[in-house]
């Protein structure tokens, strides 16, 4: 990299002003990442105590790595398209071939492949 190269760089607007929206969402990630932990042992309770996980949760769980995705691809530059609140809440997606979601609660929004795939 030359020094001109360089020097322009550190010019760009746009990386600075992307700087505080990542420190924001590296945040927001951290915090994501203890409210999956409570799912996570909520769900073994009530997988336990009920034979079954619970829907609501599953659906969550399941938005909250959705959401966790799309944070990780803008932290780590392969987007620069900014996660909620900039962009639309990720639908819930049931597992894949989940025994416990029945097919009712595939999301009618999805896509037909993504209703392919809840269906099995």
């Amino acid at each position: 990299m030359t020094e001109k190269n360089m020097k322009q760089c550190l010019k760009d607007e746009s990386f600075w002003l992307r700087l505080p929206f990542m420190l924001l969402f590296f945040i927001v990630w951290r915090l994501t990442e203890l409210v999956l932990i409570g799912i996570i042992l909520v769900q073994i309770v009530f997988r336990l105590f009920k034979g079954e996980p619970q829907l609501q949760l599953l659906q969550l769980g399941s938005q909250l790595t959705l959401f966790s995705y799309q944070v990780f691809r803008y932290l780590t530059f392969n987007t620069e398209a900014k996660p909620f609140p900039f962009a639309d809440w990720p639908n819930a997606q049931a597992a894949d071939a989940n025994p416990y979601v029945p097919s009712e609660a595939v999301n009618e929004d999805a896509t037909p492949s993504e209703k392919s795939i809840n269906k099995s």
